[in-house]
């Protein structure tokens, strides 16, 4: 590893996008397209200050407004034109879209503990199913990582993507990646060696990641 140098390793940037329009109200969002908030964009340039030394050679995003603004407000400060992919969406909430866990509990609460103890069996109901999202995800961090050899490139997306992208990288079962956070406007950074994951930050504040 300490013969390793900046050729051999691809960083990846990995953010969640700010916070949304109504995130107070603590509603369920996969595929519903809500606009930042004026925090979140706030925190989207907090992202971009911090990205802005980066020497970013891409910036890859969802194409849902939350994500795509938060990455060209980053994309604006190193001059590069946003590469949006609905293949970097978060999961189809299907009918739980806008609900709160307080009012699914309620309703639903068998389908709830499902989802934290055997997500890989589990479907929103009328929307995705786990194994499909991850597979949709995999499918294009795989695009990512043949397109990307080495350099640092950054993707803004959203909290189940971020877990799932983190979440293999570290090999964790699939149940324990809901207890990964992710804050509105966080950073990560996971480096590849030779193909080889490491994570170096997670869930961290912009402003306190610059590198």
């Amino acid at each position: 590893m300490n013969a390793m140098t900046k050729k051999d390793r691809l960083r990846l940037y990995l953010v969640r996008h700010g916070e949304v329009e109504g995130a107070s109200a603590g509603m369920l969002l996969g595929r519903t397209d809500r606009p930042l908030s004026d925090r979140g964009i706030s925190q989207a340039h907090e992202v971009a200050t911090a990205l802005s030394m980066a020497q970013l050679a891409a910036v890859y995003s969802s194409d849902l407004q939350r994500a795509s603004r938060t990455a060209e407000i980053i994309a604006g400060h190193n001059h590069l034109p946003v590469k949006q992919n609905a293949a970097w969406r978060e999961i189809d909430m299907g009918e739980w879209e806008e609900c709160t866990f307080a009012a699914l509990h309620q309703e639903s609460p068998a389908l709830v503990t499902q989802v934290y103890n055997d997500p890989a069996s589990f479907q929103y109901p009328n929307g995705e199913c786990f194994s499909d999202f991850i597979a949709r995800v995999q499918a294009a961090l795989d695009q990512l990582l043949q397109a990307h050899e080495s350099g640092d490139i950054a993707l803004v997306t959203h909290g189940g993507v971020c877990r799932t992208i983190i979440g293999s990288a570290l090999g964790m079962p699939m149940k324990n990646w809901l207890q990964l956070a992710q804050d509105y406007g966080c950073l990560n950074v996971i480096e590849w060696y030779s193909g080889s994951p490491f994570l170096v930050s997670l869930n961290c504040s912009a402003l306190t990641r610059s590198r």
